[in-house]
């Protein structure tokens, strides 16, 4: 076993926990028994007789009343000894590494599933533990039912040192837990790298993930408040009150988040169809799978957290099951686990084992220290998994098929577990450890029941130190601000928004040649992007704002802002430059449209101002912003959101190369763009759009004498490669949004000949392709 976690761990010494109770009363009441001669530090009474502490009011809770047994539960002046406690912060990570290749097949592996008779005790589940240490588990366990289930939370409350911390920012503890594991692990989770210290994203790329069993949702909430949309999330749950509830995502947009219920449309991650299902969707997006899985399945074991493990057995499998179905190699996992002392899921582990390159098992300070829970780390997931897919599919059509009397009891031969030694030593060795901490978790709630004077002191301290640790906020969780657009632009746009004729600028138009040569002063800084047809008034290129989540608008003519009729989900706090165009389907009488967001450049992404990134870098932004929120295999109304494509001026003949003529339902023929669509869609543009990359006071030339591209400075009349450029003119070289927007240009195809190759040219007052191809190359060289 090795530490992955460089951070230096400290323990925290127990603070001494001091009881003033004169604090607690009012200052009257204080002051009427100095008047009647009491002295601080002294009992009331003629002889100082009386009793120092204040009488505990007795409180009704629950139904107890006649009948309850005296000696059953014993109110006590119970002390508790907090040096017992070992807390550590940051927690440690100990790995276990397998570097070795899994050979067994998926006929062999069969042979070492072990049927019997099934279990609903644990008492004798000794292989991995300490026997001392499971009896003192269920015993301080059984303790319990003598207590209300409102005299345990309250005890909990008050006896655990990270209770206040609760759930942030987020809408649940799970989001808080994810926050504290991803932390202790180096930020695996939400920045995963290779061996070699390499992000494993690519270069503008999404970071894919997906959250199974998972409901409502706290897992993925903390991913997209870290990532935002630069991640996409693809979720499975079981439907019902427990589903996700996207609506409480206030941390991260739920715009970037997509769930799935599989085949049968019920979440339920025992039938092989919905995994199957779920699976297929998720590759759709991804081919080669996911960068992480979290899973954090569980349901409700109430009169029965003895034998947790035994009912959750399956889920755990099916958990391990569909990760490995749609993690991509060098992936990351996580699962949450209760107990793991029988057979079955130390088994399930040593087969995720030889899945992957490392495992650790971890109970994180946000886990309740009394509670059986602990979270399965898998790190950087090996290249063939498939027979261990195989086999643990096979284990589950069982376990859906088995009968009232018979279980799966092992799924690894026994005998070889055995001879791992390191293997069985590294669960013992955490069964052990958790198993002693959770006892002491678990006495000291039953402390707290019986002396309702204790209180964790150290609660305060503890969370500051971790929000810190965790790098979360320590404000309290808030609902989005739904703010007017004029507010809402005048706050994000500052400097921008006390004069706002930018909003206004008209793109001029490219009537003939002569405005060309005028405008495009080098073809090397320009590029363009196609554009609708302009059937309507609302398909105009405008500005669209989102403030809020659900409240898309755009720029109308008029300049006022109106509600998009359409269904997009764009995440709050965008706006961008962008049209609503019609992509076809099909050609002739058969086809279709549907209406979509085409984003042409942007200022502000879901919060990300990229207004001063250079032009390329604005658009790749939009691109991956679009890809995270749109979902193209999804059924129902869920309108498309596409980034508009980007080209260089001078590749204008390879752009046309690639259009062909397709027939619309009027019989028409027109020059379309394949969209690279599962549905084979088209859009038929009315024209392009051009875009300048570079600052108004600069244009660039290609040098004859050394054929590299340089920079001209018209206002100190310099020139400069990029390589030798002053750093300060280098930060103003390329345009902001607002600069290369407020000088685009328009060339419209208002004829249908006026594209095609080697047209006719009729009418002398517009621009013709060949036009354009030869003004472009004669400025290539120059």
């Amino acid at each position: 076993m090795e530490g992955d976690n460089n951070e230096e761990n400290y323990e925290v010494a127990p603070k001494k926990i001091k009881t003033e109770w004169s604090k607690s009363y009012s200052n009257k009441a204080m002051q009427m028994m100095k008047r009647m001669g009491h002295k601080a530090g002294e009992g009331l009474g003629k002889q100082n007789q009386g009793r120092l502490e204040p009488v505990v009011p007795y409180q009704q809770d629950g139904r107890r009343g006649f009948g309850l047994q005296p000696n059953t539960i014993q109110i006590a002046e119970e002390p508790w000894d907090f040096n017992c406690e070992k807390i550590y912060l940051p927690e440690t990570a100990n790995w276990l590494s397998n570097e070795h290749n899994f050979e067994s097949t998926f006929e062999k592996m069969k042979s070492w599933i072990t049927f019997g008779d099934r279990k609903d005790t644990i008492e004798e589940e000794t292989s991995f533990c300490e026997k001392d240490i499971l009896t003192g588990m269920l015993e301080a366990k059984t303790i319990f039912d003598q207590f209300s289930e409102s005299e345990l939370r309250k005890a909990r409350s008050r006896s655990n040192p990270f209770e206040t911390i609760r759930s942030s920012i987020f809408q649940n503890r799970a989001a808080v837990k994810m926050a504290n594991i991803d932390s202790m692990l180096g930020f695996m989770f939400t920045n995963p790298k290779d061996k070699d210290d390499k992000s494993l994203i690519e270069s503008n790329d999404l970071m894919y993930f997906a959250d199974i069993c998972a409901g409502p949702g706290g897992f993925s909430e903390y991913v997209l408040y870290r990532k935002s949309w630069e991640a996409k999330g693809f979720g499975f749950t079981l439907r019902g009150p427990n589903d996700f509830k996207l609506d409480k995502f206030f941390a991260g947009p739920p715009e970037s988040f997509d769930p799935h219920y599989g085949a049968n449309d019920d979440g339920n991650i025992y039938v092989e169809a919905n995994q199957e299902s779920f699976a297929d969707y998720v590759l759709k997006h991804c081919e080669v799978g996911v960068h992480i899985v979290m899973a954090d399945g569980g349901f409700s074991v109430e009169r029965q957290e003895n034998i947790q493990e035994l009912l959750s057995k399956q889920l755990y499998l099916c958990q391990c099951l569909l990760g490995l179905k749609i993690l991509r190699p060098k992936g990351h996992f996580v699962c949450k686990f209760f107990d793991i002392f029988t057979a079955f899921s130390v088994g399930l582990i040593y087969l995720m084992y030889n899945c992957f390159e490392k495992i650790s098992i971890i109970k994180p300070n946000s886990s309740r220290p009394a509670n059986s829970e602990r979270y399965l780390i898998c790190k950087w997931k090996k290249e063939n998994t498939v027979e261990i897919c195989s086999h643990l599919n096979f284990i589950n059509n069982i376990l859906n098929q088995r009968t009232d009397d018979k279980d799966v009891l092992e799924i690894v031969d026994s005998l070889l577990l055995i001879k791992d030694e390191r293997f069985v030593t590294y669960i013992t060795n955490s069964n052990n450890f958790i198993g002693k901490n959770q006892i002491i978790g678990l006495k000291k709630i039953i402390a707290f029941c019986r002396n309702p004077r204790l209180r964790e002191g150290r609660q305060s301290d503890f969370r500051k130190r971790c929000l810190e640790l965790w790098n979360l906020p320590d404000k309290l969780r808030q609902a989005p601000e739904n703010k007017p657009v004029d507010k809402f632009l005048e706050e994000f746009l500052n400097d921008w928004h006390k004069d706002k004729a930018w909003l206004n600028s008209s793109a001029t138009e490219l009537l003939s040649t002569e405005v060309l040569c005028e405008k495009v002063e080098s073809i090397h800084d320009w590029y363009f992007m196609p554009i609708g047809r302009n059937e309507s008034s609302s398909t105009t290129c405008t500005f669209f704002v989102c403030t809020t989540k659900g409240k898309l608008s755009r720029y109308t003519t008029n300049k006022k802002w109106e509600s998009v009729e359409y269904i997009f989900e764009i995440p709050s706090k965008s706006f961008f430059y962008g049209e609503l165009v019609y992509e076809y389907s099909g050609e002739g009488r058969i086809q279709t449209r549907v209406c979509t967001l085409h984003i042409i450049d942007a200022v502000l992404l879901g919060g990300k101002d990229i207004r001063r990134l250079p032009l390329n870098k604005r658009v790749s932004m939009c691109a991956k912003f679009a890809k995270s929120i749109s979902k193209p295999y999804k059924a129902g109304n869920t309108a498309l959101i596409r980034s508009k494509p980007i080209f260089k001026l001078g590749d204008i003949s390879q752009f046309f190369s690639q259009m062909r003529h397709y027939t619309l339902k009027d019989n028409s023929q027109r020059y379309g763009i394949a969209l690279n669509d599962v549905n084979t869609k088209f859009f038929v543009p009315g024209g392009i759009m051009l875009f300048c990359e570079i600052c108004h006071n600069f244009y660039s030339k290609i040098s004859k004498s050394q054929n590299k591209l340089y920079y001209y400075d018209t206002v100190h009349h310099m020139s400069y490669f990029k390589t030798n450029m002053p750093r300060e003119m280098l930060n103003t070289l390329h345009a902001s949004f607002r600069n290369s927007f407020i000088r685009r240009l328009l060339w419209k195809w208002t004829n249908t000949n006026q594209v095609e190759e080697n047209g006719v040219k009729v009418d002398p007052n517009i621009l013709y392709r060949d036009d354009v191809q030869v003004f472009v190359v004669n400025k290539h060289n120059v």
